[in-house]
């Protein structure tokens, strides 16, 4: 059964996705942490794959929530963990070739390429407002991730790019997946069929790299932690709101991630930076408000 959100559920949809938004922003700075205690990439994401499925597992036990696969959700499940599979590998190529602030540039873009994909499937333009919103949103963090083209290596921006298709996977198959079963459920699913995937990429062409001090331990279980809870609120947001707002507060990820990288590494800010910030504050609100449904019930 496909259930279709009230706009109060609505609502309380877009709130899951701005805490999502918080959860996973804190992944990369938590993440420096446990790659300057020794830890490498692919240790880091098939521990947390890892840490999610049990977690998860044991929250769907506690909860009682269904164990029960539907099998009208098996393609767009199938779709969904390859796009966070696309996410983890593609974003995690990509900073091998270009800098950090450019890779986060390019994958930004999904939330433009899944409002187009709203306006094509509805077959129904977007105001003028929402537009607008988006390229402020954009414009915003351009300021905010102060990206540098001077290492223009195709390689990076392609593996950006296979990452930003990922995140637009997940967002609109995850919708669709997630109407159809429980969102923990089916958050307990990908991650357990995305397990398998990340342990042979660790093994095959990584290395188990563990932390080797306790602020390496701090780093990836934080790490762990900000994964596991963005992709229940994640799952839980495509499930009740519309997949184009949701991908527009995920905007808020990146200002989340300067904003932990100052608390947790003592990185500073700029006055650019700021005004960037500002500006993607400003079109996620503008965008919310044009979006979300006028009238809760």
């Amino acid at each position: 059964m496909t259930i279709t959100p009230t706009p109060a559920q609505q609502i309380t949809g877009l709130a899951a996705a701005a805490a999502a938004s918080i959860s996973l922003g804190v992944i990369t700075p938590a993440a420096r942490l446990a790659y300057d205690s020794g830890v490498s990439t692919t240790t880091l994401v098939a521990f947390r794959v890892a840490v999610a499925t049990v977690i998860i597992a044991g929250l769907v036990a506690f909860l009682r929530r269904p164990w029960a696969f539907n099998p009208t959700a098996l393609k767009p499940t199938l779709a969904t963990v390859l796009g966070i599979l696309m996410v983890a590998f593609g974003y995690m190529s990509s900073v091998l070739f270009i800098p950090v602030s450019l890779s986060a540039l390019i994958f930004f873009t999904f939330p433009i390429i899944v409002l187009v994909h709203a306006t094509l499937t509805e077959r129904r333009a977007p105001s003028l407002a929402t537009v607008a919103a988006f390229a402020t949103a954009f414009a915003g963090l351009t300021l905010a991730l102060g990206p540098s083209f001077e290492i223009l290596d195709l390689r990076g921006v392609g593996c950006a790019l296979i990452a930003a298709v990922g995140a637009c996977l997940v967002m609109i198959t995850g919708s669709w997946a997630a109407r159809r079963m429980d969102a923990l459920t089916l958050t307990f699913y990908t991650q357990a069929l995305c397990l398998p995937v990340v342990v042979a990429v660790l093994l095959s062409v990584g290395n188990v790299a563990l932390p080797t001090d306790g602020a390496g331990w701090t780093g990836l279980n934080i790490a762990a932690a900000g994964y596991i809870a963005g992709m229940c609120l994640l799952m839980a947001a495509v499930r009740l709101a519309n997949p184009a707002p949701v991908s527009m507060i995920n905007n808020l990820e990146p200002l989340v991630t300067l904003v932990a990288a100052a608390l947790i590494l003592g990185e500073r800010m700029t006055g650019i930076q700021y005004a960037g910030g500002g500006l993607v504050l400003v079109a996620v609100v503008l965008a919310t408000r044009e979006m979300a449904p006028k009238h809760a019930n």
